[in-house]
């Protein structure tokens, strides 16, 4: 396989979740600890941006791959209400640094706008491209 197949075969996927409750700062370290040596055995790259409500992950990678670990993230039990975003074939990677790239934006003045950006999309029903990428320019 050439290496422009695997260009052309890379998808970038984002979901936004509501957070349970009981997912605390404790269990994203987790879920940080243990996706960052998988990601990287599976070349996939992405961020993940919580608040106390909702996380919002983008994942990079070769489809098959981020497709079979979204439909395991739509059975984890840390979130529930998962929707997909955007699903997009892609040229190049946004977060081609980060195995997993994790920021918890806090309820202080400095994040409100992108706090309300993600209250406001965790409500959607849908949600346009240039909507996410407010949360690209937070991530990179």
């Amino acid at each position: 396989m050439t290496s422009q197949a695997i260009i052309q075969n890379e998808i970038q996927l984002v979901y936004i979740s509501d957070r349970c409750a009981s997912t605390d700062d404790v269990a994203i370290n987790k879920i940080k600890l243990r996706a960052e040596p998988n990601n990287l055995r599976r070349n996939i790259t992405g961020a993940l941006l919580f608040t106390e409500r909702y996380f919002l992950q983008y994942l990079e990678g070769e489809a098959a791959v981020v497709d079979a670990l979204y439909a395991s993230i739509c059975c984890d039990k840390k979130h529930n209400n998962v929707r997909l975003l955007l699903r997009k074939p892609i040229q190049q990677r946004d977060f081609s640094r980060w195995s997993l790239g994790v920021k918890k934006l806090l309820d202080n003045e400095e994040n409100q706008d992108l706090i309300a950006v993600l209250n406001m999309l965790g409500q959607a029903s849908n949600v346009t491209e240039s909507q996410l990428n407010w949360f690209k320019l937070a991530l990179k």
